[in-house]
């Protein structure tokens, strides 16, 4: 799948972040339900310092394009989503963690990540 419209040219920094991220969420995510790794707690706090760049990234400006009324409504959800994310893990909630991430913040990140033909976004 190409890159979204908003982003062209090469693959920046902030780019490869996003997809090293939205892959590594993804492989916790499916592991977590196809492979019964309840280790999902452990794994995302290690991703948290990803996961805190990638959301001032989105939170610092509506650098996309869209409407701002749509960007404003993104980021409050998006928001409320790293609330869900602190909230599982302070009370080690491994079944609203997998919701936070496979329903909510890899939403996100797969606007900016591409992905390949193998890739599991059925879950």
């Amino acid at each position: 799948m190409p890159a979204p419209f908003f982003i062209k040219g090469n693959k920046n920094r902030m780019e490869e972040k996003i997809q090293k991220l939205y892959e590594s969420l993804n492989r916790i995510s499916v592991e977590y339900l196809l492979c019964l790794n309840r280790n999902n707690v452990k794994d995302t706090g290690k991703l948290m310092p990803e996961i805190e760049e990638f959301a001032r990234w989105f939170l610092q400006e509506n650098i996309f394009g869209i409407e701002q009324d749509l960007y404003e409504g993104m980021s409050n959800n998006l928001l409320q989503i790293l609330n869900d994310i602190v909230t599982a893990m302070e009370q080690n909630d491994r079944v609203l963690l997998n919701d936070a991430v496979t329903y909510g913040l890899l939403e996100y990140l797969k606007l900016f990540a591409v992905q390949g033909e193998d890739s599991n976004d059925n879950l």
